[in-house]
C-alpha cells in the first residue's frame, strides 16, 4: 500500500521511537509484537507525547507488521485499549481550535487581496489556491508542494481540464495522490462555475492568464520568486489576511478551508451523501467538521413543533 509523504514521516518516526524504547529496555523485538510490550511502550511514550501521537506510533507498528506479512489487530488487545483510554483521560483534552473559513471570510479575502484590480501575480495565485481549496473541499496537502516537486504526486497545470474549453462551466481537477486513495489510482474533483466574484473557475483562469505562458511542468501554484506554495506558506498567507481583517488568526489553519466547505454545504442543506462525495470522505467522519451555525440550532424547537 502506498503511503502519503506525511504518513511515511509519521510511521518512520513511530518505528524509531519503538526501537529506541526496546533498546532502553534491553528488549529484542520479535514479530508479531506481544500486547504486553505494546502496553509498556504506550505507557513509556505517555510521559513525553500526547495520546494522539501514541496512536499514530501504534499505527506505524501495525503498518510495519502488514508490510512484512504479519497480522496485528490492535482493537483485539482489550488491555491495550483500556490503557490508551486511561492515557487520554489523564492527559485531558488538548484539542486545537480550528474555525472554518466561511463564505464571508472568503469575501473578506477577496477585498483584502484587491482581486478585481490587482496586478500582483502572487496575490492572484494565492486567491486561485484559496478558492480551489474551498470549493474543491481539498486537503491542503493536495494542492501544495512541501517536498521536492514530483509530477507524479503534485498538482500541475496539466491536471486541470476546463469544460468546455471556451467559456467553461466546470473544471476537472485530477488529484494523483490523496489520503483516501492509498493505491494512487487518482481521483477527479469536479468544480463548477459560480455567478459570483468568488467563482473558483474565474480565479483559476485569471491566475493562468497572469502566468502566460504557463509552464506545463512544475507545481501548479508558484510564487513569482520561483518558490513553491507550501503548506506552511499557504497557512501563513491565510493568517496574514485574517489578521488584517481583524480576526484571531491563531484559531485558523490550512484545514479551515475544508472545514468551512463542509460547514457551508451543511448550512445550504446539501444532503449528507453529497457532502461525503464532495469531500471524498470514505466514512461519516466529515460530520465532525461541520460547525452548525447558532441560527440553525435556534430553529430546532419550531421545526420539532411543526411536526405535531
Amino acid at each position: 500500500m502506498a503511503l502519503a509523504q506525511n504518513s511515511k514521516k509519521t510511521y518512520s518516526s513511530g518505528m524509531r521511537q519503538f526501537y529506541s524504547f526496546c533498546s532502553q529496555k534491553g528488549l529484542t523485538p520479535t514479530f508479531p509484537i506481544p500486547e504486553d510490550i505494546l502496553i509498556d511502550f504506550s505507557v513509556h511514550m505517555a510521559r513525553s507525547v500526547q495520546h494522539s501521537t501514541i496512536k499514530n506510533y501504534l499505527s506505524a507498528i501495525k503498518h510495519y507488521h502488514s508490510s512484512h506479512g504479519y497480522a496485528l489487530d490492535l482493537s483485539a488487545f482489550l488491555r491495550l485499549q483500556l490503557i490508551l483510554r486511561g492515557i487520554k483521560r489523564s492527559q485531558g483534552v488538548n484539542s486545537k481550535i480550528r474555525r472554518p473559513i466561511t463564505l464571508h471570510i472568503l469575501n473578506l479575502f477577496y477585498h483584502l487581496l484587491n482581486v478585481k484590480f490587482t496586478t500582483n501575480k502572487d496575490s492572484i495565485m494565492v486567491w486561485a489556491a484559496m478558492t480551489l481549496a474551498f470549493f474543491g473541499f481539498l486537503r491542503i496537502g493536495e494542492l501544495t508542494c512541501d517536498s521536492n516537486f514530483n509530477p507524479e504526486c503534485h498538482l500541475t497545470l496539466s491536471d486541470l481540464v476546463f469544460m468546455p474549453k471556451s467559456s467553461p462551466i466546470y473544471m476537472l481537477v485530477r488529484l494523483k495522490v490523496s489520503k483516501t486513495d492509498p493505491f494512487r489510482k487518482g481521483q477527479t474533483v469536479v468544480i463548477g462555475r459560480a455567478n459570483s466574484k468568488l467563482c473558483p473557475i474565474s480565479a483559476m483562469l485569471a491566475y493562468i492568464e497572469s502566468r502566460t505562458p504557463f509552464p506545463n511542468s512544475g507545481p501548479l501554484f508558484t510564487f513569482q520568486s520561483g518558490s513553491f506554495l507550501t503548506r506552511g506558506k499557504f497557512t501563513s498567507e491565510t493568517r496574514d489576511l485574517l489578521s488584517k481583517g481583524g480576526l484571531d488568526s491563531s484559531e485558523f489553519a490550512g484545514h479551515s478551508f475544508r472545514i468551512g466547505a463542509a460547514t457551508t454545504a451543511a448550512s445550504a442543506n446539501l444532503p449528507p451523501w453529497l457532502i461525503k462525495v464532495l469531500g471524498r470522505w470514505s466514512s461519516d467522519c466529515f460530520e465532525r467538521y461541520i460547525k452548525t451555525p447558532p441560527s440553525v440550532l435556534a430553529q430546532v424547537p419550531q421545526t420539532l413543533i411543526d411536526h405535531l
